[in-house]
């Protein structure tokens, strides 16, 4: 076996010292004293190799400086050993018995090894000795062989040489004795002596020996294995030095049966994983087996990328994908990879940081009844107030205001309800119109009466008496949405493109990119709301009908923030409807307890990258210390450690390196086919130009009165919900 340890450029050297290929210093280290003695064991604390990779931190290689250290060994037979443990204790025995390094004399002086290894037996007595006559104990018959003894272990022949070249000899030399240096840390009871090859042939033996690995050794140099293993293990952790490359802290292997990605539609690909043969694939988890994942880390270390590659590889199996992308850099990297005519026909995208007026865009109508019952009307106002009291954050503090958004929701659905009945889905009332309602008195009491009785009573009887404090209360989330104009456009438009559950049947890929707004909270409250209550409406669909639909949610925290509970309900209630999440923050502490217990209590998949050193305890006890929160916080950028499902059981945590969409999907890159994208997109929702919407949002509430009550435009309807004053 050969160990080098090298910090330069392998390249040949010449044994002469010359200009050119700079000069250079060799040194062959032996033992000084007889091979049976032994040399200092080191330990672990300080590491032995702390003052080596010191050493050759200071080698420039930028100036064609060197340093080598070279040890090869090669087990001795036992024959050999056992034959020179004897000749050591046939030399014991000609010395005779010693104590404390000093011959002892006197009629026990011949007695002979036998009679001492008789003494063991009978307790230092042989028959025939005198009264207090004892023989050597058997300490002097393992000083006789040193560290030989049996239960020493293997012993190896050691050839240890040194070479450092540099373009001065003094640098060359002070190189050299630097590794003189860190080798006489070894001196015990015996030490390593450096010899120098002074002559051409002994230089030119030196080389020969130090290139092809020749074991030749000067003399016979015999090692243990505590003399040697401070030099041949990795460098601990108490090695601080800068020039060490780190293995990253002890991670267990991947699993051997971890299916390897090729594009089959089963499989989701992880990254790039080294399988128990030394080869790296992209491994990949199996679809049935994966259900809800967390992805924590820094920022910047590739949560999204990964995310990313799994979606384009579900997108173009046929997948129904919904991606939650609150920067919008997600969906810029994706669409040129989608760009192929079996996605782009399912592609939707949801983008609202756009505000030119004549840019296309898509719409939401939260209280559309568009393709819905009357018994629907209840799952409507659910959908609208616990969005809107969830983004408010109100809880159990604002009981009236809740109840005021929940009676004006029920009432614009009702009146919904019937313009689609009536066969005019323009007319119905947006978001907006609540306000609206609530705010405009005669345009609401105009209203009224087509209304059940059972829901105007309310309105006439109750809301009178509820303190005037409690509306804008309500109308705050409103006025938030009407500060842009991309949102009046997203929410004002009374027919949607959008609708996550004909997404969820027909297996649309949709990206979302809310606006950067302060009423960020709010649209993704309602988005998220809606994607759990459209999941929990499948149950209308036989279960061997119900597409699998993926869902990633990006910048988790931030959103769940807004979120009360959805994504906790999701991960609780939504996996028997064949909708699968996965979530990604930079802190999984931050996030609150009953989104994080719900994730980490059902999930499938959970990996990390670097992170701090709380985030990667917290995730380290998941892993019951398999791995330790110094290898989390150490892992480069764009590496992870996950597990997973696999089969219906749980793995050991490996390692993963990500891969960029471009690595894995090359062969998808079409820049030149996203004009035809958008196109397509265009018409897959249904897109309307911005300013279109917004000047019909602007009559809306004529429009409503008109339809229900067969009155114009009057006083107190002509102004749209954007001129209207709490």
């Amino acid at each position: 076996m050969t160990a080098v340890i090298d910090l330069a450029k392998p390249g040949p050297v010449s044994p002469r010292k010359s200009v050119a290929s700079g000069y250079v210093e060799r040194a062959e280290l032996v033992l000084a004293l007889p091979d049976h003695k032994p040399l200092a064991s080191l330990g672990l604390h300080p590491d032995p190799l702390q003052q080596l990779a010191t050493a050759l931190s200071g080698v420039r290689t930028e100036d064609g400086e060197r340093a080598d250290v070279v040890l090869d060994l090669l087990p001795v037979p036992e024959r050999r050993l056992a034959r020179r443990r004897r000749r050591l204790l046939a030399a014991a025995r000609r010395r005779g018995p010693s104590a404390y390094g000093e011959r002892l004399t006197g009629p026990l002086g011949g007695t002979g090894l036998m009679a001492s290894m008789s003494a063991a037996w009978t307790g230092g007595r042989t028959s025939g000795s005198g009264r207090g006559d004892r023989l050597p104990r058997m300490t002097d018959v393992r000083d006789g062989i040193g560290k030989f003894e049996p239960s020493a272990g293997p012993v190896f022949a050691v050839q240890l040489l040194l070479r450092t070249r540099a373009a001065h000899p003094q640098a060359a030399r002070a190189r050299m004795n630097q590794l003189l240096a860190v080798f006489a840390a070894t001196s015990g009871e015996n030490y390593l002596k450096p010899r120098r090859p002074r002559s051409r042939r002994a230089i030119t033996s030196f080389d020969r020996r130090f290139r092809s690995g020749e074991f030749r050794p000067r003399r016979r140099q015999w090692m243990t294995v505590p003399e040697l293993c401070g030099f041949l293990k990795p460098p601990t952790r108490s090695c601080t030095a800068s020039s060490v490359v780190r293995s990253g802290g002890v991670v267990p292997p991947a699993p051997a049966n971890l299916p390897v990605y090729t594009g089959q539609r089963d499989l989701v690909p992880l990254g790039a994983v080294t399988y128990p043969d030394g080869r790296e694939r992209i491994g990949a988890a199996r679809v049935k087996d994966l259900l809800f994942a967390l992805v924590l880390g820094k920022s910047g270390h590739g949560k999204t990328e990964e995310a990313l590659v799994q979606a384009i590889a579900l997108a173009h199996n046929g997948y129904g994908v919904w991606f939650l992308d609150p920067h919008g850099e997600a969906w810029a990297r994706a669409k040129p990879y989608l760009a192929h005519p079996h996605v782009a026909s399912r592609l939707w995208e949801i983008n609202l940081a756009e505000a030119d007026e004549d840019q296309l865009v898509v719409s939401w109508n939260p209280l559309s009844m568009e393709r819905r019952r009357a018994s629907d009307v209840q799952k409507v106002v659910r959908a609208v107030t616990e969005g809107i009291a969830a983004a408010q954050d109100w809880g159990d503090h604002a009981p009236r205001a809740r109840t005021i958004l929940a009676r004006a929701a029920q009432a614009l659905a009702l009146l919904n309800l019937k313009a689609v009945a009536d066969g005019h889905p323009e007319n119905q009332t947006t978001l907006f119109q609540i306000r609206t309602w609530l705010v405009d008195e005669e345009w609401r009491e105009a209203l009224l009466p087509h209304l059940p009785t059972s829901a105007r009573e309310y309105w006439e009887k109750t809301f009178p008496r509820v303190a005037a404090d409690a509306v804008p209360t309500v109308t705050y989330a409103i006025d938030r949405l009407d500060t842009s104009p991309a949102l009046q456009a997203f929410f004002g438009n009374p027919i949607s493109g959008y609708d996550v559950r004909e997404a969820m049947d027909t297996s649309q890929v949709v990206f979302v990119c809310p606006s950067g707004s302060e009423a960020d909270a709010l649209v993704a409250c309602l988005l998220i709301h809606d994607l759990h209550r459209a999941g929990l409406s499948r149950q209308d669909t036989p279960r061997d009908r119900r597409a699998t639909f993926w869902a990633w949610i990006d910048e988790l925290t931030a959103l769940d923030a807004s979120s009360k509970g959805f994504l906790a309900a999701i991960c609780e209630q939504l996996r028997k409807y064949e909708v699968r999440l996965t979530g990604m923050t930079q802190m999984a502490l931050r996030l609150s307890a009953v989104t994080r217990q719900a994730l980490l209590q059902n999930r499938s998949l959970l990996a990390t990258c670097a992170a701090d050193h709380d985030e990667a305890d917290f995730v380290a006890r998941r892993w019951n210390g398999q791995v330790s929160p110094e290898t989390i916080t150490a892992l480069p950028k764009y590496h992870y450690i996950m597990s997973l499902n696999l089969d219906g059981q749980p793995t050991s945590p490996f390692r993963v390196r990500g891969l960029p969409v471009e690595e894995v999907f090359a062969h998808y890159d079409n820049p030149g086919g996203i004009d035809d994208l958008d196109r397509a997109i265009d018409t897959n929702m249904r897109r309307r130009r911005l300013g279109d919407i917004l000047k019909g949002l602007e009559n809306l509430n004529d429009a409503v009165l008109a339809h229900h009550t067969g009155r114009g435009p009057g006083p107190a309807s002509a102004s749209g919900p954007t001129s209207v004053v709490d």
